[in-house]
């Protein structure tokens, strides 16, 4: 029952990591991942199977509710806003795997968040295009800079707010996600 509180992927970088002893090299390998990407796994893994509290999957319209609400905190610079739709304790995590300049580190917290989210919109919003799409079965932020995607945003959420972000700002990781938006149809 605990490890039905991971997603599939939690759920192998887990159990290769704890009952294999496996290392991050070795999971990464095995799963296709980067080392990376089999330690922020493993890292969320524990979290969720530590909290005792099961992963709750929104229904889609609150889901896309929540992700549109963002975009239009974020669009509009609005921190009251975007402090309403955040849990206490949300984490953002950044992946720019290297290449692009992403959060090194998990930022947890709603006032680090809120401070993050601030300093980023400063530095990197001009000129953004915000939308709302779905991404991976689920409905997630995109962002475009001249019509070129820069940004992927997927959100996990707890009890009505948003408990975590995850960003992808890796090119490499974005080529996937372009060819999944380009078969859905144009913008």
């Amino acid at each position: 029952m605990l490890l039905e509180r991971l997603t599939p992927a939690e759920r192998a970088v887990y159990v290769l990591r704890e009952a294999f002893a496996y290392s991050h090299r070795e999971i990464a390998g095995v799963l296709d991942v980067s080392e990376a990407n089999s330690r922020q796994l493993y890292g969320r893994a524990v979290r969720r199977v530590a909290a005792r509290t099961p992963r709750f999957v929104p229904r889609p319209e609150q889901q896309r509710g929540l992700v549109e609400s963002f975009i239009a905190a974020a669009r509009e610079g609005d921190v009251a806003g975007l402090e309403k739709l955040l849990a206490d304790d949300v984490t953002w995590w950044g992946d720019g795997g290297g290449r692009i300049t992403a959060a090194r580190r998990p930022i947890e917290g709603r006032e680090k968040v809120l401070r993050f989210l601030a300093g980023a919109a400063e530095r990197f919003l001009v000129g953004i295009e915000l939308e709302a799409a779905e991404v991976n079965g689920w409905t997630a932020l995109v962002a475009y800079l001249g019509g070129e995607l820069m940004a992927v945003a997927s959100f996990d959420v707890r009890d009505g707010v948003i408990a975590d972000v995850w960003v992808v700002v890796n090119p490499d990781k974005l080529t996937f996600v372009r060819r999944q938006l380009e078969a859905v149809g144009p913008r």
